[in-house]
């Protein structure tokens, strides 16, 4: 897979750590929260939008940018691209080719970009645990896992994707590709709720969700680290954070979150 602002360095930027001139950090300084949508407002056509992010000396990136045909990755997800005022750090920026005045006047075109957006967003949120639901700006800064709007982040100058973006029908794409691939690989709860306790807790299903979970010793031995991860992915998924791994949470570590 190529990157568009890899392959065609912005002369107006700075020389990065990987050689290449760009507006990007190619590296990560946070884990990934979620995704910031935006409309592009520079037309209809994604590699126009992306050779305009090649050449600009507006300090302007974003990892891809979708029209009605295409998908144009700009840069990987480990890389920092520069999309919103603030918070650069823990997310991932996808440009829509779009205006956030126009959601509403043209569905055969909206229904066709939110498709190929949808279908990008749903290997995002496999791959990085996130969960497919609109955050507000409080529940962004509290953490949560999830999706929000150019807008939420930077209201004093931004008002992207638009009050009429079609976050039903966004999600709705987004869950029934990425929830189906879950389901089928997700394995069955056994009916065992895992907690802390004397003795510790264990079997091979404990051991099979800490390989899931990911960061932790895979022992079946269901002790404080356990907890502590277990905790993390709740409160990612907007669980009770009560360091049991319930249903809920079984579901949860395996990418299914129910609304």
């Amino acid at each position: 897979m190529g990157f568009y602002l890899l392959e065609n360095e912005n002369p107006n930027a700075s020389l990065r750590e990987n050689g290449k001139k760009g507006y990007y950090y190619p590296r990560r300084s946070r884990d990934i929260q979620g995704i910031v949508v935006h409309t592009a407002e520079g037309g209809r056509e994604a590699l126009g939008i992306a050779k305009y992010l090649a050449k600009t000396d507006r300090t302007a990136s974003a990892h891809v940018v979708v029209d009605d045909k295409n998908i144009v990755n700009l840069l990987p997800d480990d890389f920092t691209a520069f999309h919103v005022r603030g918070h650069n750090s823990n997310t991932l920026g996808i440009e829509l080719a779009y205006f956030a005045s126009e959601w509403g006047l043209d569905k055969e075109y909206e229904d066709a970009v939110i498709a190929l957006a949808a279908k990008w967003c749903s290997e995002k949120v496999e791959l990085y645990n996130i969960t497919p639901r609109r955050l507000n700006r409080e529940e962004w800064l509290a953490g949560k896992s999830g999706f929000i709007s150019h807008a939420e982040l930077d209201p004093s100058r931004r008002t992207d994707p638009g009050m009429n973006f079609p976050w039903e029908q966004f999600f709705t794409l987004i869950k029934g590709k990425a929830y189906r691939k879950a389901k089928r690989q997700a394995p069955r709860w056994q009916g065992q709720v895992f907690y802390v306790k004397a003795p510790y807790m264990r079997g091979p299903d404990i051991e099979q969700w800490q390989d899931a979970a990911g960061g932790l010793t895979v022992d079946g031995i269901y002790g404080k680290n356990s907890a502590k991860r277990c905790m993390a992915i709740q409160k990612s998924s907007g669980l009770v954070q009560d360091g049991l791994v319930g249903p809920q949470t079984w579901y949860a570590t395996f990418g299914i979150v129910e609304e």
